[in-house]
């Protein structure tokens, strides 16, 4: 049934791009569903670029079966977070849909949805499975609870994904970078010895366990002063995790144990009912009671080991609670200590930002200045120099020129400036635009005047925008002064 469903989407949708039948006059095995006025909601509102027609064949297609029923809330989300941003950069209709469905399949790996959102554009230009993409997203996750800085992790993340890191390994090349920055290491080289082992092919056969110890050991060498020995808490906390992961492990282990023999159960007691109602139906030369005992006796078996296994769940599950109770404790603690660090560092940053702002002036030349010398630079998740920039780094980048050092990312780009509504920007002001997934500020550029801004666009790599654009219109959020003259 869902190939048949599928398969009649899938022709639908080749036979009205070689007829040019408009799609308005279309049918999908959804179309008249609850959902579907939903999912029409959703193009109606959100597709500027994309053509709205095609984005709903194409959604069809790919998840025809999920929205024949309710569809769930988080793929919703989805669908209309990815559009948003694929629009704004004007992604193709057949990219998009590629998109949502990586975005979706890596959320139902357990990725979280805050950070497939802060990276799923890298798959613009790459090649990435959904694997990559859930690997990337949790390891996001896990830097932004550390000490790492942004720069370095984000850098260290697009890696993986642009060299084609196995995704089992970076959850161990992620725990040691931060094991390596927690020690004392230099973050950039920790992570630049890693991201190179990475690609050593005298690592390839060897665990990646032993590649990180490598490159640890490597840095310490070279940094004998700045190492610092683990302190118990930090001993005990690290025994917890790895306990946390082994017990997480086992569990996944035992509820497909548990999955397997529960099916198998079903079999054989549909085996056993159909014995006993059509004894006749195994042939003459069948003993039907030995048939008949073989049977309650796998049974029987199946249920002991299903009991078996539940049982170890059960100690398996309590233990693991007490564990994670363990671990969530410290590391909240440690958050709430990160954070404070990093909000203090920020309302500095905030004092500073201002005081330049009041006591100086705007030099146009040297904006523009900046701004040129970096048009047609290609965009990168994380990147920082000529070869590929992101937003916030371009716009950072830019007031380097007026001697004003800004934050590493939009948001807190955004808390650092003065409010400014859309119709009284000028030029200098920085553009905070909502692309995302879950309704935050996600891009940024600066207005240079007439009616033009510049930004580092996912797609087009640094360029100039006209702000007057319906879809620019659509996502702005609001502007951001510096310069109070």
């Amino acid at each position: 049934m869902l190939c048949c469903s599928r398969s009649r989407s899938v022709l639908i949708i080749v036979l009205a791009e070689l007829l040019f039948i408009p799609a308005l006059f279309l049918t999908s095995s959804y179309s008249d569903t609850p959902s579907s006025g939903i999912l029409r909601d959703i193009l109606e509102r959100e597709c500027i670029n994309l053509n709205k027609d095609k984005m709903s064949m194409l959604l069809a297609a790919q998840f025809g079966p999920e929205l024949e029923k309710e569809p769930a809330t988080d793929l919703l989300k989805i669908i209309e977070g990815v559009i948003k941003r694929t629009d704004f950069d004007s992604i193709a209709e057949e990219k998009t849909a590629e998109i949502i469905g990586l975005v979706h399949g890596a959320f139902k790996k357990g990725a979280p949805l805050d950070y497939l959102d802060d990276i799923f554009d890298v798959a613009y230009v790459n090649t990435i499975t959904v694997d990559q993409l859930a690997a990337a997203a949790k390891a996001l996750k896990e830097f932004h609870s550390s000490d790492v800085p942004q720069d370095i992790y984000e850098e260290f993340v697009y890696h993986s994904i642009e060299d084609r890191w196995d995704p089992a390994a970076l959850p161990v090349y992620t725990r040691g970078l931060i094991y390596g920055v927690d020690r004392g290491l230099s973050p950039d080289k920790v992570a630049l010895i890693i991201m190179l082992d990475a690609k050593n092919p005298e690592y390839a056969n060897k665990p990646p366990e032993q590649m990180v110890m490598d490159s640890i050991k490597l840095v310490r060498e070279k940094e004998p002063k700045n190492w610092k020995p683990m302190s118990q808490v930090e001993k005990d906390l690290a025994l917890k995790k790895d306990k946390q992961r082994s017990l997480e492990q086992r569990k996944r282990e035992l509820d497909n144990n548990i999955d397997q023999k529960e099916r198998a159960f079903v079999q054989v007691q549909s085996e056993l009912k159909e014995l006993r109602e059509y004894p006749g139906g195994k042939g003459s030369d069948v003993d039907m009671d030995k048939l008949n005992r073989d049977l309650e006796r796998l049974l029987k078996n199946l249920q002991g080991e299903i009991t078996k296994y539940q049982g170890q769940r059960g100690n398996i599950v309590a233990e693991l609670e007490a564990t994670k109770k363990y671990v969530d404790q410290q590391q909240d603690a440690r958050d709430k200590e990160r954070r404070t660090k990093q909000e203090r560092a920020l309302t500095k940053q905030h004092g500073l930002v201002s005081s330049a702002g009041k006591s100086g002036r705007l030099n146009t030349d040297k904006l523009n200045g900046a701004v040129n010398r970096l048009i047609g630079t290609p965009y990168r998740f994380g990147g920082d120099s000529e070869r590929g920039i992101d937003c916030s780094a371009f716009t950072r980048r830019v007031y380097r020129s007026q001697n004003v050092e800004l934050p590493r990312n939009s948001r807190e780009q955004a808390r650092v400036s003065s409010s400014v509504a859309y119709s009284s920007v000028r030029t200098g002001d920085l553009i905070f635009f909502d692309t995302s997934i879950n309704g935050s500020i996600s891009h940024v550029g600066v207005f240079l005047g007439g009616g033009t801004f510049a930004h580092a666009s996912s797609s087009k790599g640094v360029t100039k925008s006209s702000l007057k654009e319906k879809y620019y219109v659509k996502r702005f959020v609001k502007g951001g002064r510096i310069f109070n003259d």
